[in-house]
């Protein structure tokens, strides 16, 4: 019993992330990649920022050609306050969160 319980994790564990398909969770994920960037170069880790900046940025870029002023600003809406719930998390929690995102957008990054 336990052989296959460790097996159903493996397999479940081994599932590809369900792929983003809703905006306002990509929109979320521009938050994460932002974050991740800032804290990355305050942790001095410029790598990783500077990856996590280029994300945020292809994905941002992606908003300006399928939203309208409206949907940009609730947009900039979703985007702030989710911002502000991960800026209170560690580094490791923000990152985990936008390499998560990372593997369920279309690389590179573009909105549903």
């Amino acid at each position: 019993m336990l052989v296959s319980a460790f097996a159903a994790l493996s397999f479940n564990a081994a599932q590809p992330a369900e792929p983003i398909t809703d905006w306002r969770e990509a929109v979320r994920c521009l938050a994460a990649f932002e974050v991740a960037s800032s804290m990355s170069f305050q942790a001095q880790q410029a790598d990783a920022g500077a990856r996590y900046d280029d994300l945020a940025m292809a994905l941002f870029s992606s908003m300006g050609d399928r939203f309208d002023f409206a949907r940009m600003e609730q947009a900039e809406t979703i985007r702030a306050r989710e911002a502000e719930v991960l800026r209170a998390r560690p580094l490791e929690q923000v990152t985990a969160r936008a390499d998560d995102c990372r593997a369920r957008l279309p690389d590179p990054p573009a909105v549903p």
